[in-house]
């Protein structure tokens, strides 16, 4: 069975590890012992803070923020192998902060259209592939097709969707929560409106499942629109 190192065990870290846990040996690179331990005996892998361990696996995924990826790419480009395929999934980092580690070792990338909590729950994430040649995007693709739907493109596309999808999203939750405040809603039932109501409303639209009440709302607001 190969073998996928992932750096960094935090939200989405923590979710890749269990949903490829049933198709790869698993090896957490993580500087909290105590969580990467806990995590690996759940799942059936090995947890170390030590870089060296990269060199066993196949593929190795760094699920670290953005701002940390440079001090770890050069801690771990001495235990890189030719033959090994690096992927980064941070949205914000792009494909020259890689550029120390041509050469030694295939670079791509695997960026995610969805949100980790959302996906936790079984929601279903967009993953856009890119990587040197077809052979590494194919062998990207592969491991990502155990946690969504595979797509080939520019990775930069990714960022800007995750951007606008986020900020709209929370622009239409702080509108929601201001109009219900100034209907003297109680503040616990505002999560509820926001959670299920609005979000719940949001997903039906965007997967053709309209009810009559949404169609109505979506007829009266082009309407508006149009005035």
């Amino acid at each position: 069975m190969d073998k996928v190192a992932i750096i960094g065990a935090g939200r989405m870290g923590g979710i890749l590890s269990k949903k490829l846990a049933p198709y790869y040996d698993l090896i957490l690179v993580i500087r909290s012992l105590r969580k990467g331990g806990l995590l690996a005996m759940e799942l059936g892998g090995i947890a170390t803070s030590e870089y060296s361990i990269l060199a066993k696996a196949n593929y190795i995924i760094t699920a670290l923020p953005a701002g940390v990826i440079p001090n770890v790419l050069d801690k771990i480009s001495q235990f890189l192998r030719k033959d090994q395929i690096l992927i980064n999934i941070s949205t914000n980092t792009e494909r020259h902060v890689f550029k120390t580690l041509e050469g030694k070792c295939h670079i791509a990338s695997a960026k995610i259209i969805g949100e980790s909590n959302q996906i936790d729950l079984g929601e279903l994430p967009l993953i856009l592939v890119d990587g040197d040649d077809e052979k590494v995007k194919n062998e990207v693709a592969s491991v990502f097709g155990h946690i969504g739907i595979v797509c080939f493109g520019d990775e930069k596309l990714v960022s800007k969707i995750n951007k606008i999808a986020s900020e709209q999203g929370i622009r239409a939750a702080l509108e929601i929560k201001q109009q219900l405040e100034e209907l003297n809603v109680p503040e616990e039932y505002i999560s509820f409106a926001i959670r299920n109501v609005a979000a719940g409303t949001m997903n039906a639209f965007a997967l053709g499942d309209e009810s009559d009440f949404v169609k109505e709302i979506v007829e009266k607001i082009k309407s508006e629109k149009k005035n």
